[in-house]
């Protein structure tokens, strides 16, 4: 019968460590998942910069160039041309969506560049792709806003003028965006 005793109490020493073991690794299990909610969490983390007072609390959403925050308030005011006027959107979307693709990457590089902000930290092609869909409410825009004031404008000159606006818009918010994106901040490729 000693035997028996000697056997069942091993048997039952053997099955109360295993029993600690798993409780263990049940413990190890939840830290590692606690830490890498908080790690998944904290990458997404509130990032600011100032395109004239925007905040970005994520990373996804668009890119608005070209916008004071009362615009921002205002957006649905933005209205497509009327059918009249879409020419002129049919004829400067196509050269504003070139002018992205030829020279976007070079200018997010020179201005990352100018402001030392890290090219890895940038995605380039999210930031061209969030402008090229902004393109055709922002020649509307500079189109309705040429019109409202009264400029005196011919189609030729009116394109050029829409032209050369939307171009400098695209300048000057990326190169506020590279202000803002200081080395601490994670906005880009993860």
């Amino acid at each position: 019968m000693n035997g028996w005793n000697q056997y069942i109490y091993s048997l039952y020493q053997r099955i109360d460590e295993q029993d600690r073991f798993i409780r263990s690794l049940e413990t190890r299990i939840q830290q590692l998942e606690n830490n890498t909610y908080q790690h998944n969490k904290q990458t997404v983390e509130k990032v600011e910069y100032h395109f004239d007072q925007l905040k970005i609390e994520n990373l996804d959403g668009t890119l608005h160039i070209g916008l004071s925050p009362d615009d921002l308030n205002n957006i649905e005011d933005f209205s497509t041309p009327d059918a009249g006027h879409s020419t002129i959107k049919q004829q400067l979307l196509p050269d504003l969506n070139a002018y992205l693709r030829e020279n976007g990457v070079e200018l997010i590089r020179d201005l990352a560049i100018q402001n030392q902000v890290p090219m890895e930290r940038i995605d380039s092609g999210l930031l061209l792709e969030d402008m090229a869909k902004q393109l055709p409410e922002r020649i509307a825009h500079y189109e309705a806003e040429a019109r409202q004031s009264r400029q005196e404008f011919n189609e030729k000159q009116l394109k050029s003028h829409i032209r050369e606006q939307i171009k400098h818009e695209i300048h000057h918010s990326l190169n506020k965006f590279m202000e803002g994106n200081d080395q601490n901040s994670e906005y880009g490729s993860p």
